[in-house]
């Protein structure tokens, strides 16, 4: 007979009142055959959160707020815990059913060469539509690729990116690989350069399609700018990206707009106001995307003082550390 694990949940958060409750509250309400812990991990909130955290059966650790860091808060969360596996999500992710977390954990339970499962995102209701439009086939891609755990084989090479892909979103890892392979200190993409250094140590990462949450954003473009600003720039770290040309850049913004436009007109749950409004917002968003992804690859070569204007707040705080 296998020993029953422990589980442990953790959640970084900051100023997250506004889907916090549904999230503590779908987590605790999972139905699993092992028992499990949650613990919430507050870099300093200024609004109902500590509030909302308190209401709740939670364990609740608080740090300042010049102390976060993404890899370094989730390895506080992993050294507080009790489990054997260590589950992730974040403020704004809400397990979608009561046995997400039993289907998180599973493929850790089945095969001990496994050392981080992610689940899948879906898009909350109203949100941006071309957000959810790309959150469904991002996740259609990992599943047709006809995998369901990856491993460092002859395809990494070429396709590094998917094959390195890793949600702490929406993720559980497990603890002695963990002990082994901590996260590193970063200031984003903690959970795929752990992935990359997994599978570069002969462990496998597994993707749970049946574990899901809710989770997108409705970025303005200077938030879309800033977002992919930090992302490209620690792509960049990772070698996972090339700069490209300003003539790739326009060709990349065009294409994007032009697809974004057509499948907005091809939704047939939107009036035809919402369509103007939303190919309208998608050319500005566009905009932002492709030109934060056009200088956080040549963040290299951008003076501190400019690169620290393009960040966003939460980057420029770890940066400023």
């Amino acid at each position: 007979m296998k020993e029953i694990p422990l589980v442990s949940v953790v959640n970084p958060v900051k100023n997250g009142e506004e889907f916090l409750d549904e999230v503590l509250k779908s987590t605790l309400l999972q139905q699993t055959n092992f028992p499990y812990e949650v613990i919430v991990i507050d870099s300093g909130s200024r609004n109902d959160s500590l509030e909302i955290i308190k209401n709740h059966d939670v364990r609740l650790i608080q740090i300042p707020p010049h102390k976060f860091n993404h890899g370094l808060t989730r390895n506080l969360g992993v050294q507080e815990s009790q489990g054997q596996f260590i589950a992730f999500l974040t403020q704004d992710a809400t397990p979608v059913n009561n046995v997400w977390l039993q289907n998180l954990v599973s493929p850790l339970i089945e095969d001990s060469q496994v050392a981080g499962v992610f689940g899948k995102h879906i898009a909350r209701t109203n949100c941006d539509p071309i957000v959810a439009i790309n959150l469904q086939n991002h996740f259609d891609l990992t599943i047709s690729m006809g995998k369901k755990c990856w491993q460092k084989d002859e395809g990494f090479s070429n396709n590094k990116g998917l094959y390195v892909f890793f949600s702490n979103n929406n993720s559980c890892i497990r603890k002695t690989v963990w002990q082994q392979i901590p996260f590193r200190e970063v200031e984003m993409s903690e959970d795929q350069l752990w992935a990359q250094d997994i599978l570069e140590n002969g462990y496998l990462k597994c993707y749970e399609p049946n574990a899901v949450v809710y989770h997108s954003h409705t970025y303005s473009p200077i938030e879309w700018f800033q977002r992919q600003f930090d992302e490209y720039r620690a792509y960049k770290k990772m070698e996972l990206v090339e700069n490209v040309s300003v003539q790739n850049f326009i060709k990349n913004f065009v294409f994007l707009s032009v697809d974004d436009i057509n499948k907005i007109i091809n939704l047939t749950n939107l009036s035809l106001k919402q369509k103007i409004y939303w190919a309208f917002q998608r050319t500005l968003n566009n905009l932002g995307i492709t030109s934060g992804q056009f200088f956080g690859v040549r963040y290299n070569i951008i003076p501190n003082l400019i690169n620290k204007k393009l960040m966003s707040q939460q980057s420029r705080n770890m940066e400023s550390k």
